[in-house]
């Protein structure tokens, strides 16, 4: 067996009480042994250790827990702020319906050039529905030979506008954005809608 110098590590024979290399004296035996409970103090605080940053993540957690809670506390107010400004922003489309208090029609285009731009009245308090035809027998007369004697009909009901072809011979039609479509039937029109009687008057629903 050999035993290794404590100061330059050469292996030297057991029977040799100096290192051949540096000539430090053999350890005893019982200096040897004494490494042994250092190790276990060095386990024992190496468990020391680790155990200590366990019980600082813990006191981390509870730090980071504390200070969470007060940040939810501050957001529950500020969602009950938000919600306020939101209430009278449900009122204002209400007084929308009441703004519109009288309609007109409004000629764009006719075959008599003196209607051009007239704007005559659509009384839906005197009159629910109000005819339109070349007729005199109509609320609105107008003098287009291309618009049947009973042409259509707009009327006023739950606030809404609607206009309905009385089957008339050249037809009746609503501007789209694009192109003029036929009316069938009764339908549902919204103001600033233009309307072509016939193939030549064009008129315009406008509200005030």
């Amino acid at each position: 067996m050999t035993w290794k110098c404590p100061v330059c590590g050469y292996e030297n024979a057991d029977d040799s009480l100096f290192c051949i290399k540096c000539g430090t004296k053999k350890p005893e035996q019982q200096a040897e042994q004494a490494p042994v409970p250092s190790v276990e103090n060095q386990a024992s605080g190496q468990q020391s250790v680790e155990q200590q940053p366990a019980a600082e993540q813990q006191l981390a957690q509870q730090s980071t827990t504390s200070e969470q809670q007060p940040v939810a506390e501050q957001q529950t107010p500020q969602q009950v702020v938000v919600e306020q400004p939101s209430e009278p922003k449900l009122e204002q489309p209400q007084p929308a319906t009441t703004t519109v208090s009288k309609y007109y029609l409004l000629f764009i285009n006719t075959p008599n050039p003196a209607f051009n731009k007239t704007k005559l009245p659509l009384d839906f308090d005197i009159f629910p529905s109000i005819s339109i035809g070349r007729s005199p027998e109509n609320v609105i007369v107008i003098p287009d030979p291309e618009v049947s004697r009973k042409h259509a009909i707009i009327s006023f009901e739950n606030n809404e506008l609607y206009l309905e072809d009385l089957n008339s011979t050249n037809g009746t039609y609503i501007y789209d954005g694009k192109v003029f479509q036929p009316v069938k039937g009764k339908v549902r029109v919204q103001p600033n809608s233009i309307i072509k009687l016939g193939n030549n008057t064009v008129v315009r629903i406008v509200g005030e």
